[in-house]
C-alpha cells in the first residue's frame, strides 16, 4: 500500500529577523555577493548544484521530505526561505496566488516580513497594469510611507467588488422634480433638473454645495471640465459656465426645441434637439459655426470626437458626421425603434434604443460587433471606458456589460423607484439620476484607501 503523505508543519531553524547576505554566506558558502552586475537576470539562468553547495543541500532537505516506498520516515523542519538569499526568496513569493500569499503570512514572524516587502508585490503589481487594467505601480513619493502590499490589496478588494456587485449607497436629496442628467469627477457631482436647477455636490459628504438658476425650463443635458460647463434646456437653448466663477459665459440660442443633448472639446459645442437638428458652435466664443439638417425625428443623442460627431436620433439610426463640412460620413442601421443615447470613443460607438438593446458598432466599417439584451425597457442612457458598459433604463435597473462579450455583469434593480434618466461612472463608483428626484451614488470603494486606486 502507497505510503500516506505526513502533514509537514514549517518551523523555522533561524531567528525571525531575516539573516543579511553574509550571514547566509558563512552558513551556506554562498558568495556575499550574487554572480553578475544584474541579480533580476541571474535569477533566470540555471543553477549549478556544484558551483553552489547550499542549493545541493536544500534540494537534498526537500527530498527528505517525501516519504519513499516505506512507509515510515523521518520529518526534517526546515525554513528553505531563509536558507535561500533574499532574491531568489523574494522571486518564489511573488509567484504566488493571493490565497497563497495570506497562509504564508501566517507560517511564521520571518514568513510574515517577507511576505510584506515590496520586492514580492512589485511584479504583482506590474503584471495587473498589464493584463487588468490597474494604474501604473506607485514610485516611493506617491507610496506615503504604504507599502506595495497595502496598494496591491486595495485594488485587489475594488475588483472583486465590482465582479460580486457589492457597493455602498448615497442618496442625493435636495432637486424637488426629475433629475435628468449629471456628471462626476473626484471632488463634486453636479446634476441637472425638471425643477430648472443645476445643483453641485460634495462627493466626501454628498451635501448639496451650490444651486444654479439660469434655465427657464427643465435641465436635460450638461457637460463640464475643468474651465467650463455647458448644460441644455427644454427652454431650447445652452449656457456655458465658467466653473471658477460659475457665472454665465454665453447663452446660446438657434433650436427651437428642446435641446436634448451637448459634448464639447476644447474647439467647438455640438448640441442636438428636438428640432431634428445639430448645431456646432465655437467654443471661446459662441459664435454659431454649422447648422446639420440630422434626422428624421428628435436627436436624442449626441458625442464629439477629434474631428466626428456621432448622433442617435428616434428614426433609429446612428450616424457619424465631420464637424468641419456638417457631411454624413456614415449611418449605422439595426436597431429597430427610436434611439435614446450613444457614445464614441474613436474605437467603438455603443448606441441605446426603445427596442430594449444596446448595440455596440465598428465605427469605420458601419457593422454591429454586439448585442446586448437584458433590459426590459428603454435604455435611456449608457457610457463605456475601456471592457464595461454601464447602462439604464426605464425598467429602473441599471447594469453593467462587458463590451467583448456582451455578457450582462451586474443587474441593480431596487437603487430606483421610478426611470432612471442618466448613468456615469468611473472606477469606484456608479452615479444614475431617476424621475424619483434623486441621484444615487453606488460606491465600490468605500472603506478603502482610495488614494491608490
Amino acid at each position: 500500500m502507497a505510503a500516506r503523505r505526513a502533514a509537514i508543519p514549517w518551523v523555522s531553524v533561524f531567528p525571525h529577523h531575516r539573516p543579511t547576505c553574509h550571514r547566509l554566506a558563512r552558513r551556506s558558502n554562498v558568495p556575499a555577493k550574487w554572480p553578475g552586475r544584474n541579480r533580476s537576470a541571474a535569477l533566470n539562468q540555471p543553477f549549478n548544484c556544484q558551483r553552489w553547495p547550499f542549493l545541493k543541500k536544500t534540494i537534498h532537505a526537500v527530498d527528505t521530505l517525501i516519504p519513499s516506498s516505506s512507509s515510515t520516515f523521518t520529518v526534517k523542519k526546515l525554513d528553505f526561505i531563509s536558507l535561500l538569499p533574499y532574491e531568489l526568496a523574494t522571486k518564489i513569493l511573488s509567484m504566488l496566488d493571493i490565497g497563497s500569499l495570506a497562509q504564508v503570512s501566517l507560517v511564521s514572524q520571518h514568513w510574515h516580513e517577507m511576505h510584506g516587502r515590496d520586492d514580492v508585490w512589485r511584479p504583482k503589481l506590474v503584471m495587473a497594469s498589464h493584463n487588468a487594467g490597474w494604474p501604473a505601480v506607485p514610485g516611493k513619493r506617491e507610496l506615503w510611507g504604504a507599502r506595495l502590499s497595502h496598494v496591491y490589496q486595495q485594488r485587489y478588494q475594488l475588483d472583486a467588488r465590482w465582479a460580486q456587485g457589492r457597493v455602498a449607497t448615497h442618496y442625493l436629496i435636495g432637486h424637488t422634480d426629475s433629475v435628468y442628467c449629471l456628471q462626476f469627477d473626484d471632488h463634486k457631482i453636479i446634476t441637472g433638473s425638471r425643477d430648472r436647477t443645476i445643483k453641485i455636490w460634495d462627493t466626501q459628504t454628498y451635501q448639496c454645495i451650490r444651486t444654479l438658476h439660469g434655465h427657464k425650463k427643465s435641465v436635460l443635458c450638461l457637460q463640464f471640465n475643468d474651465k467650463i460647463m455647458v448644460s441644455g434646456s427644454s427652454d431650447n437653448t445652452l449656457i456655458v459656465w465658467d466653473m471658477a466663477t460659475l457665472e454665465q459665459k454665453f447663452h446660446l440660442k438657434g433650436h427651437t426645441g428642446g435641446v436634448l443633448d451637448c459634448s464639447f472639446d476644447d474647439k467647438f459645442i455640438v448640441s442636438c434637439s428636438k428640432d431634428a437638428r445639430l448645431m456646432v458652435w465655437d467654443i471661446s466664443t459662441g459664435k454659431l459655426l454649422h447648422v446639420i439638417a440630422a434626422h428624421s425625428g428628435p436627436v436624442n443623442g449626441v458625442q464629439l470626437h477629434g474631428d466626428r460627431i456621432v448622433s442617435a436620433a428616434s428614426d433609429a439610426l446612428v450616424k457619424m458626421w465631420d464637424v468641419h463640412t456638417g457631411a454624413c460620413i456614415r449611418q449605422f442601421a439595426g436597431h429597430t425603434t427610436g434611439l435614446a443615447c450613444v457614445q464614441y470613443n474613436g474605437k467603438y460607438i455603443v448606441s441605446g434604443s426603445n427596442d430594449k438593446t444596446i448595440r455596440v458598432w465598428n465605427p469605420e466599417t458601419g457593422a454591429c460587433m454586439m448585442v446586448c439584451e437584458g433590459h426590459t425597457d428603454l435604455v435611456r442612457t449608457l457610457h463605456f471606458h475601456e471592457d464595461r458598459i454601464v447602462s439604464a433604463s426605464y425598467d429602473q435597473s441599471v447594469r453593467v456589460w462587458d463590451i467583448k462579450s456582451g455578457t450582462c455583469l451586474l443587474n441593480f434593480q431596487s437603487g430606483h423607484s421610478s426611470w432612471v434618466f442618466d448613468v456615469h461612472f468611473d472606477k469606484k463608483r456608479i452615479i444614475s439620476a431617476s424621475q424619483d428626484h434623486t441621484a444615487l451614488v453606488m460606491d465600490f470603494s468605500h472603506g478603502l484607501d482610495t488614494r491608490f486606486l
